[in-house]
């Protein structure tokens, strides 16, 4: 199929078509159906990633407006990429969790963990919440690394401007929203704020300007990386100074890039940053962001550019440090792609992905059910 644009009762806009009044597909085999309240679209599709094959099992999944294929949905996404490379403004960001508590606070953890481990995590959230009124906002991509920081009076004031501005990147280009679907909850507690903050952002959602979180990784990571990069103008937006800069600038050198121009913003404020593009010279053809939750408030500020504008994230620490690509997923490719590197996940988790990658299916059941059983994951019910 073809992602096509939506009419004014698609997902997102008033006539909001809910999964309890349209079609939905939520196959059984996911072993992690979700709560009603957490089906935000009216389709869970297989998440797959062509390159990247090795990183997903069969009870991988992600939500979707419409049911389309998630190797189609990815080519759809790079050659609207590629298309608009130094030709128009096209704001690619990514919203996961950070994001998720910047826009909607703390969240009541999920319906899928049991009812022990909810009250422990309820607690946890009202602690975090507790000190949030006092201390303000802050979250951090890796230990170290800042996604931004702001006290409880910024937080009130720049959280409304945040919201519009992400919102405006949905109706202008592409929000990768993290709304993957798997064994263990992660974010999904964050699913009914974010679908009534998209009701209200009166945007249709379409294959068009909403695509999985992990594409813009695998878009960047991936074996048709050097069509963005090789000989090309490249913008840089970031807080790195120093040897780090430098190591940045040289990776993308090595990838072929033939020019590489940079804007410095600060570490954790990106939200209140004003950038001077001034310094810029010549025909730029495509910019690359690492500024944090607060980065909607720059792409507006990178409209004049008229490229795209590839919010990159921990790509860039994996540029600053190669060694760091074993610590997310999506950065490394199934050609180099080593599970027992692997640090993001434990070892139970390794042990099942490798039978489920092995098709040993009776093994896959018996180390999933030894996850849940451990991590406090309720059974499933049949899907309503």
């Amino acid at each position: 199929m073809t992602a096509s644009g939506a009419s004014r009762s698609s997902f997102g806009m008033p006539g909001l078509a809910t999964p309890e009044s349209a079609a939905t597909t939520w196959p059984r085999a996911t072993h992690c159906d979700l709560p009603s309240p957490y089906r935000i679209m009216p389709h869970v599709i297989p998440y797959r990633i062509p390159g990247f094959q090795r990183h997903f099992t069969p009870h991988d999944f992600t939500l979707s407006p419409e049911p389309i294929d998630s190797a189609e949905w990815f080519a759809q996404f790079r050659s609207r990429v590629e298309d608009a490379i130094g030709r128009r403004y096209l704001p690619v960001c990514r919203m996961a969790d950070g994001e998720y508590l910047l826009l909607f606070g703390q969240q009541p953890p999920s319906l899928r963990w049991q009812a022990g481990k909810r009250f422990l995590l309820s607690c946890k959230g009202l602690k975090a919440q507790f000190h949030a009124r006092l201390m303000g906002f802050e979250s951090a991509t890796a230990p170290g690394v800042s996604s931004g920081r702001m006290s409880s009076a910024e937080w009130r004031v720049y959280g409304a401007k945040l919201s519009s501005a992400y919102r405006s990147i949905l109706s202008e280009g592409i929000l990768a929203m993290h709304l993957g679907v798997s064994v263990i909850p992660w974010q999904e507690h964050y699913f009914p704020a974010l679908g009534r903050w998209l009701a209200e952002a009166e945007v249709a959602v379409t294959p068009n300007n909403y695509v999985p979180f992990y594409f813009v990784y695998a878009l960047l990571r991936g074996a048709n990386r050097s069509k963005l990069f090789a000989g090309r103008d490249l913008v840089v937006v970031h807080s790195a100074v120093g040897e780090k800069r430098r190591r940045i600038a040289e990776a993308l050198t090595a990838e072929g890039a033939r020019r590489v121009q940079w804007i410095t913003i600060s570490p954790s404020r990106s939200f209140a940053d004003v950038l001077d593009l001034s310094c810029i010279t010549g025909r730029p053809e495509i910019c690359l962001l690492g500024a944090g939750v607060g980065k909607a408030a720059l792409f507006n500020q990178l409209r004049l550019l008229a490229i795209p504008c590839i919010d990159a994230g921990f790509v860039f620490e994996v540029w600053a440090n190669p060694e760091k690509r074993w610590d997310r997923p999506m950065m490394v490719a199934d050609n180099t792609f080593d599970l027992d590197h692997v640090r993001y996940i434990d070892d139970a988790t390794k042990s099942f992905i490798r039978a489920s990658q092995g098709g040993h299916a009776a093994q896959a059941a018996e180390i999933l059910t030894g996850i849940r059983r451990s991590r406090s994951v309720r059974e499933c019910q049949s899907p309503t």
